[in-house]
């Protein structure tokens, strides 16, 4: 065997070793993205239909998993999310959609952020908007995503203090 064919060899097992890997969490990866994908798409489709049941249903059980809202409480576990989120039962008119979503994903961990519309008839028949940031951080638990982390808010105009509900990304 020559100098040169010992030499390329350990570099060829090496490639392989550092591709083959690579490869695979790519593939897995877009499939994750996929699921991921749909989850909020019916996670959406609950909201809309005012389902809080539905909705909470995509979210992890995990003690530690810890949501940040736009409302007063801002920092809630999933019992105090799954109550704030039976609100929407109320809401006439309710209608929210995802836009400019991102996702990625590293082994049994992803990111989501997108900008999330919203418009509902409060109580007294006015009409609300809303243009929020959200920012999701799932995890694979049981071969299924769940939601473990959100945080959902709305900028604010620091001359003011006030909330901008319909800012521009």
């Amino acid at each position: 065997m020559t100098t040169t064919l010992r030499t390329l060899i350990p570099v060829f097992a090496l490639v392989t070793l550092v591709v083959v890997p690579v490869s695979n969490a790519r593939a897995s990866s877009d499939s994750d993205k996929a699921q991921i994908a749909a989850m909020n798409q019916q996670i959406m489709a609950a909201f809309n239909k005012r389902d809080p049941s539905a909705v909470m249903a995509f979210y992890s059980d995990d003690p530690d998993a810890i949501f940040f809202e736009d409302t007063i409480p801002f920092q809630m576990n999933k019992a105090v999310l799954s109550k704030a989120n039976g609100e929407i039962k109320s809401m006439p008119d309710f209608h929210a959609r995802m836009e400019a979503i991102d996702i990625v994903t590293s082994g049994d961990l992803a990111v989501m952020r997108c900008i999330i519309r919203g418009k509902w008839i409060d109580s007294k028949g006015i009409m609300h908007t809303q243009t929020s940031r959200y920012t999701q951080i799932d995890r694979k638990e049981g071969g299924k995503w769940l939601v473990w982390h959100e945080h959902f808010s709305v900028p604010f105009d620091p001359a003011t203090g006030k909330a901008v509900m319909n800012a521009k990304p």
